[in-house]
């Protein structure tokens, strides 16, 4: 059944089905070419915007299948793919409830993960037609907004050459943005309430909401990041962005041409030439430009409130709560994303860490302790190593991260643990696996879940339409009690610890906290390693 919402920009018709109403691929900007800064719309003109079917994805290799098989290890029925399109990707799809409320709602604006490379708004997995019923049936009705945004090449691409001819680059960032510029112009037309806007995202899309904090105007009330943080997923630095655009301007054959034939060829080429041309290991990640993003996170400059408003966080002042979580074995995305990670360098993999982690650290006998306490030695067998490697990197890129986050927050923060064990066959049945919560948020798997995995997704999807709706999920996190929210097997509850319970390793936590290792030292380690160096 379709319906019609009559507004001031425009009229948009949108389907209603099992308690809700969706619009679909509403464009909310407009671009002068595929590499160009977005330009929001606020004009729909006299004719009704069909919004009953997804909008053009943006161009990237395409991934829903291989997110559900192989890191999440269940599938879900899959719509028809959308297409690909350089120009008219930049669409989001509400999702209301299908009832008249005497005030307005608060609004969630999901940015999906996907490494900046892969990811879109139509994937089934990430669907809150779900979410929203759920939020009625509390009594606290949400509107949850999903975004596209540019990835890979068009997304991320930068060079001294691009930026000269007017192309500022961090398009994944700025089309975030503009996305939740309009959500705060134009959701109030689809019942939703401007001042109460939660950004969550997932992965480099939890990345991209922390990120989103170095906006001096003000872009949501309260932020969720679910397993990713600035500090293990750096902005490059500039001469790091050189690499990315050489390897693309060489697969397209444009060593030898002009700056504007670059240009031209970049800003003109076919979805399947941009993603053909795009190596999956091109370093293709927000920068550093001074102006979209300021200012890196680490360590230390949490700890010490470096991250302040006048150090390129002005976040701080104008985002009310901060709600940051992980899974226990989040690291386990290294092994195998999009055919690259650690699996094929599987070999002798123990020798390399253990000789990767003595060159970082410059503490005498950290390496040592730091290998001790992993029970990890170069003779380790591969298999064996694996498994531990994994272990450590959930603890570096992940765990402590999100309280590093959690602890510095000025305003009120929350902090949760997903222990929950996958349920479904494959690799990792039985571990926490990296997107897992964000799989049970939108309660998309519940026919395929046990009694007790229905019961984790309901309570995590209850606690976050709480926290959009302005009330406390559970007690606020203390720097001395912790108060964190766990979700596994046998329940949901809150323990007083500092993200330290019968679950959780408390290994790297003594180490730094007894100044035997330096945490910024060995994720800067991690990251090299990664990359093979």
């Amino acid at each position: 059944m379709t319906t019609t919402l009559k507004t001031a920009i425009g009229d948009f018709r949108g389907q209603i089905h099992d308690g809700v109403v969706q619009y679909r691929g509403i464009k909310f900007a407009k671009l002068k070419d595929q590499l160009a800064a977005p330009e929001m719309i606020s004009d729909y003109g006299k004719n009704i915007v069909d919004a009953t079917q997804f909008g053009p994805r943006c161009i990237s290799a395409e991934a829903c299948a291989y997110e559900q098989d192989v890191l999440i290890q269940q599938s879900l029925d899959m719509p028809p793919t959308p297409p690909m399109s350089g120009l008219d990707c930049l669409n989001l799809n509400i999702v209301c409830p299908d009832r008249v409320h005497k005030k307005p709602l608060p609004v969630m604006v999901f940015v999906h993960g996907g490494g900046w490379i892969i990811g879109a708004n139509w994937w089934p997995q990430y669907d809150p037609a779900r979410l929203v019923q759920l939020s009625a049936q509390m009594d606290t009705p949400v509107i949850v907004v999903n975004i596209n945004y540019r990835l890979a090449a068009l997304g991320n691409l930068t060079s001294q050459e691009l930026r000269t001819a007017g192309y500022p680059g961090n398009n994944s960032l700025r089309d975030q943005k503009c996305a939740l510029q309009w959500v705060q112009s134009h959701i109030e037309l689809f019942g939703g309430d401007p001042q109460q806007i939660c950004a969550f995202g997932e992965s480099a899309g939890a990345v991209s909401v922390l990120m989103q904090l170095s906006s001096k105007q003000p872009l949501f009330a309260r932020a969720i990041s679910m397993s990713g943080t600035p500090i293990a997923f750096q902005p490059l630095e500039l001469p790091r962005t050189e690499v990315a655009y050489n390897m693309i301007i060489k697969n397209l054959g444009l060593e030898n041409a002009s700056t504007k034939e670059r240009i031209e060829r970049i800003t003109t080429a076919s979805p399947d030439d941009i993603v053909n041309a795009t190596p999956m290991m091109a370093p293709l990640k927000p920068y550093l430009d001074g102006n979209i993003l300021s200012s890196k996170s680490t360590f230390k400059s949490l700890a010490e409130g470096e991250d302040s408003i006048e150090n390129g966080t002005p976040g701080s002042s104008w985002c009310k709560e901060l709600m940051v979580g992980d899974c226990k074995d989040d690291g386990n995305i290294f092994l195998n994303f999009m055919s690259l990670g650690l699996e094929t360098h599987k070999s002798g993999i123990a020798a390399r860490f253990c000789a990767s982690i003595a060159t970082a650290a410059r503490k005498a006998g950290a390496a040592e302790a730091l290998l001790e306490v992993y029970k990890l030695s170069s003779s380790t067998p591969d298999d064996e190593a694996m498994n531990v490697i994994l272990q450590y990197v959930s603890d570096i890129a992940y765990i402590y991260p999100a309280l590093a986050f959690v602890k510095s927050w000025p305003g009120k923060s929350y902090y949760y643990n997903f222990d929950y064990p996958n349920p479904f066959e494959g690799r990792f049945k039985g571990q926490s696996t990296h997107l897992l919560d964000a799989a049970f948020l939108f309660q998309n798997y519940n026919e395929k879940l046990e009694p007790s995995g229905v019961a984790a997704a309901r309570a995590l999807a209850q606690d976050f339409i709480k926290f959009a709706n302005g009330a406390a999920p559970w007690q606020e996190y203390d720097r001395k009690k912790g108060y964190t929210r766990v979700y596994n097997e046998h329940g949901t509850h809150v323990v007083e610890s500092n993200g330290w319970h019968e679950q959780r390793r408390d290994w790297l936590a003594r180490l730094a906290e007894e100044g035997e290792v330096d945490l910024d030292e060995l994720s800067r380690a991690w990251n090299k390693f990664l990359i093979g160096q």
